[in-house]
């Protein structure tokens, strides 16, 4: 009997996503932000109330996906891979925040210190990445944004220690306030903020489809220093910003100087980002990057005034528009933007890629209306618009959820 040979055609490798290292992260931080949408719907029926769903967002969402990033642009702008081990720092990141998420509602105050420990010591290393990236490159162009992502580490560790001691009651009663404004500042405003006005630079005008505007990187090496710094002074001000601290209202005008600082950083950037959106291609991910970069001024002028005048009782208003209509628009629009790109075929990836094109203007306006309304409602201008506010944020991250999640076939050959 003859042997029967294989005619049929070798099958042939798909090369794989580029933004293949970060499906991991990219896979903890939806199902973090499926949790937090559980958390906004179910309200004061579930434990933790806001305090929960605020972490589930900072320490889930958002930690998962700086992780990441940071890491896979590094390497991407300074040409240089990373010989380390992202999914062992991944992991002790989540162990760390499921202890925090757990102790802190039960009361179990070892495990909130532990959790917080463990946290650290996985952004530790991340900066320990970030900073031997840097020294052992070739200068480059954007050298700076990998060390504002050093610089939003060093925010994380600083705001992580107090959130700890606050969390574990080691700083006594008269004391938290100060503290507790510090800790946001240094968590939202440093390890989200600075990451994502770093990010802006260089992902912003991609996003857009567009080109960077002329020398958008020297302005933004030059602010977003200045920036980091004045945050800096800021958190540590705020610290003893209240009574009973010594000159507890000159070290809020410090700290208000910091926050003017970070302003003017902030707003630098983004306005190089609208300047690129001008010309940009309508796109979904487009719509939310540029929403994001109209916000994030507003909220960082805003919380500047805030702090200078004593008028604590806006944080809450612009937390919400910081948290939902900055970073979390910014997490959208990235995933918006990498959903297609995840998958392995061109086919498919033009596929998703028009399933979120579908609807985007709406879904945005939508959402950022949503966002209006709650921190009008929090700031106590129109307290019965939250609920709406919130039905308008939940749906409008629900559909972008389903459009990128939804199962594609593939094409028969």
């Amino acid at each position: 009997m003859a042997p029967v040979t294989d005619t049929s055609e070798p099958r042939v490798r798909r090369p794989a996503s580029p933004f293949a290292d970060v499906r991991p992260a990219v896979a903890l931080a939806v199902l973090y932000g499926a949790a937090v949408v559980v958390w906004l719907v179910g309200g004061r029926g579930l434990p933790g109330n806001r305090w929960f769903a605020i972490h589930l967002f900072t320490l889930g969402v958002l930690s998962n996906a700086v992780l990441a990033f940071t890491r896979h642009f590094a390497e991407t702008m300074l040409h240089r891979p990373s010989p380390d081990h992202p999914h062992a720092r991944l992991a002790v990141l989540n162990v760390g925040a499921l202890a925090v998420l757990v102790g802190l509602p039960s009361g179990q105050r070892l495990l909130v210190g532990l959790g917080a420990m463990l946290a650290c010591a996985a952004v530790f290393s991340l900066y320990r990445v970030l900073r031997r990236l840097r020294r052992t490159s070739l200068p480059s162009r954007f050298t700076f944004v990998v060390r504002t992502y050093e610089r939003a580490c060093g925010a994380f560790l600083h705001g992580a220690v107090l959130g700890a001691l606050l969390g574990t009651t080691v700083i006594p009663a008269s004391w938290s306030g100060g503290a507790r404004l510090a800790h946001l500042h240094a968590n939202v405003l440093g390890w989200g903020g600075l990451t994502l006005l770093a990010t802006l630079v260089v992902f912003g005008p991609t996003i857009l489809r567009t080109r960077m505007r002329p020398r958008a990187d020297a302005t933004a090496a030059r602010w977003l220093r200045y920036g980091a710094t004045g945050l800096t002074v800021a958190v540590l001000a705020l610290v003893v910003s209240a009574p009973p601290a010594p000159l507890w209202l000159i070290w809020r005008t410090v700290a208000a100087a910091g926050l003017v600082v970070y302003a003017v950083a902030a707003s630098a950037v983004c306005m190089s980002v609208l300047s690129a959106a001008r010309t940009a291609r309508a796109s979904a991910p487009g719509f939310s990057i540029t929403a994001a970069c109209v916000w994030f001024p507003g909220v960082a002028w805003a919380d500047a005034v805030a702090v200078a005048t004593g008028r604590w009782w806006l944080l809450d208003a612009l937390g919400v528009v910081v948290l939902a209509g900055v970073l979390g628009q910014a997490v959208l629009a990235s995933m918006g933007y990498l959903a297609p790109l995840l998958r392995t075929s061109g086919d498919l990836r033009d596929v998703v890629r028009r399933r979120v094109s579908a609807g985007a203007l709406p879904r945005v306006v939508l959402l950022n209306a949503g966002v209006a309304a709650v921190a009008a409602a929090v700031a106590g201008v129109a307290p019965p618009a939250a609920r709406i506010g919130w039905a308008a944020v939940v749906t409008a991250v629900l559909v972008q959820g389903a459009l990128t999640a939804w199962p594609v076939r593939r094409r028969a050959d």
